[in-house]
């Protein structure tokens, strides 16, 4: 895997993506069988740029940069500093741990058997929030502060004033809270009241415009499950109340066709017993529809803009699939015996899979665990429900 993915180490938006790849594919709960994914990530990017589902704590994206200011002091090359680094984001594991600290905790069953490291999980958002100035990846960053330090023995050296203008930038914000006294012995993930304005303005503005930056100034009273469930969010300006309804529909309607697929399964699988699940799961599906208006009212042309507009690369076959879709469901069909929408779901499976493809290769279908996708589309609000809480405690802890 390693060898295979080593390329992703100079695009740092792309490894994230592989890297959430990597873990949807572990639980298949969330395996994207249908291919509607671009369209997911398009809204969760949206809503709340930078995030990731390999996120766990906000102060994360403290203790990364503090880390690297400490690794980049040490002497030697720049590969000597990324092997310190790797070093204090293991000792990292355990501080936290000391501190009290456990759900949360990147490692904290692993240590230093750990492979994916904090850094590679919140590298982009670094860059997505400023924290980070310039795109470029760890080992980069420590190529930097060699040169850096190379060009500064050189400069006074010289005493070249002109020279002193070639000094690169540190690589990092400035305005950078210091680090936590305890950080490598003892530390928490509670924000302290000079971190917490700090992220709240620095990820406010790099993602102005955004629910993110919204909520960070604006908290509401509940934490609910979904974030069109918020009750501030008539609040809220209308272009994004707009953009949080179309991910409540497509969140809604797209669910049915995941559904359809999983009963495509048990039935070929012979399973009775799930047979009869989905085809309940089903009809409680449909009145969910009808009950929450999903399909009513529904410009669609504004929907695509609002998803192309973020994702222009967006394929026209998963458009067509969506739109496709939502005729369907749009019309009084028994889904569950429908041969034309059963035909419709096992193209589109063949067209993402090919003949990997479950309801045509039989040895894919024998590792069926019985479940497969229906996680609900929740845009990455879990994890940036948990970044605001974290801010928005520190705020009262201060």
């Amino acid at each position: 895997m390693a060898s295979a993915f080593g390329w992703l180490d100079t695009d740092n938006e792309q490894r994230k993506k592989m890297l959430e790849v990597v873990d949807l594919f572990k639980d298949e709960g969330t395996v994207d069988d249908l291919g509607i994914g671009s369209i997911r990530d398009a809204l969760s990017d949206s809503l709340f740029p930078g995030t990731s589902v390999l996120h766990t704590r906000l102060r994360y994206v403290l203790f990364i940069p503090w880390l690297m200011k400490l690794a980049s002091e040490r002497k030697g090359s720049p590969a000597d500093m990324s092997g310190e680094f790797r070093n204090l984001e293991y000792q990292l594991i355990g501080s936290l741990i000391d501190g009290g600290e456990g759900i949360g905790v990147i490692g904290n069953t692993a240590r230093k058997n750990l492979k994916r490291m904090p850094s590679s999980m919140y590298w982009a958002a670094l860059g997505s929030w400023n924290i980070l100035t310039g795109d470029y990846s760890l080992e980069g960053y420590f190529r930097r502060q060699y040169d850096y330090r190379q060009l500064s023995k050189r400069t006074v050296q010289t005493d070249d004033p002109g020279s002193r203008e070639l000094i690169p930038s540190a690589g990092l914000d400035p305005l950078l809270p210091p680090p936590s006294p305890g950080l490598l012995k003892s530390v928490s993930f509670a924000l302290t009241p000079e971190e917490e304005p700090y992220l709240s303005d620095k990820i406010a503005v790099s993602t102005s415009g955004s629910m993110l930056s919204w909520l960070i100034h604006n908290q509401p009273s509940n934490s609910p499950q979904y974030v069109w469930q918020l009750d501030n969010l008539n609040d809220a300006p209308e272009p994004l109340q707009a953009l949080v309804d179309h991910a409540r529909r497509f969140h809604t309607t797209i669910h049915g066709a995941t559904l359809v697929y999983n009963l495509l399964l048990a039935r070929k699988s012979n399973r009775d017993d799930k047979v009869n699940e989905y085809e309940v799961a089903l009809a409680e599906w449909r009145d969910e529809l009808v009950r929450t208006g999903a399909l009513e009212d529904w410009n669609r042309t504004t929907w695509w803009t609002t998803v192309r507009a973020k994702n222009p690369r967006l394929r026209r076959i998963t458009v067509q699939f969506v739109d496709s879709w939502l005729d369907w469901i749009s019309r009084d069909l028994d889904l569950a015996n429908s041969s034309e929408v059963h035909a419709f779901i096992s193209t589109r499976e063949r067209q993402i899979k090919g003949s990997r493809a479950r309801l045509v290769n039989q040895a894919a279908l024998d590792r069926w665990s019985g479940a497969s996708g229906l996680g609900r589309q929740e845009f990455r609000w879990p994890i940036a429900r948990r970044h605001l809480e974290d801010l928005y405690a520190a705020r009262t802890a201060s």
